[in-house]
């Protein structure tokens, strides 16, 4: 257990992250968390701490894909209730930019969008990618390449403002 409680600790933020960037939902991140580290307590072999994201990831996403399998048929509810926030005013471009983005980043391919997210939010490596998502180094270089491209042309043609290009 103590194995388990540091990989926990060490690693749960970065699945959270990968696994909101699946989902786009934080409720559907949580319990994605939780059942990542389900799996690794109740099917995983021994692990590498060397490999562990890596593999926590593909966990992550295997048990993503699992669950779009299961809900196919399920339509999500609407909840009509604003989100607390203490000062909603200065936060409002930066919540409606990120909503931009997280809906751009959702209408790419499950494989684009995650191969993207391993690389950029969690710098994997290429060979890691291609290990998490068990394709080649030269597909994942691909994935992450479209879904680069794909992800900037959604955004410019909802004209949202490219911060890290505007201040070069």
């Amino acid at each position: 257990m103590d194995q388990l409680e540091s990989l926990y600790r060490k690693h749960a933020s970065a699945v959270f992250r990968f696994a909101c960037g699946l989902c786009g939902e934080r409720e559907a991140a949580e319990d994605l968390v939780s059942e990542t580290f389900f799996r690794l307590v109740t099917r995983a072999p021994r692990i590498e701490t060397a490999t562990a994201l890596a593999y926590l990831l593909a966990v992550a996403r295997n048990a993503y894909l699992s669950g779009l399998r299961r809900n196919r048929r399920e339509v999500p509810l609407t909840e009509d209730h604003p989100s607390w926030d203490p000062d909603p005013a200065a936060r409002m471009d930066e919540r409606a930019r990120l909503d931009q983005v997280m809906q751009a980043l959702q209408d790419l391919s499950e494989g684009e969008r995650s191969a993207l997210l391993l690389r950029v939010d969690h710098d994997l490596s290429y060979e890691d990618v291609a290990a998490a998502l068990d394709t080649t180094v030269g597909a994942a270089r691909v994935r992450v390449h479209r879904a680069r491209l794909r992800l900037a042309d959604a955004l410019e043609r909802k004209g949202v403002k490219d911060d890290a290009r505007s201040d070069a």
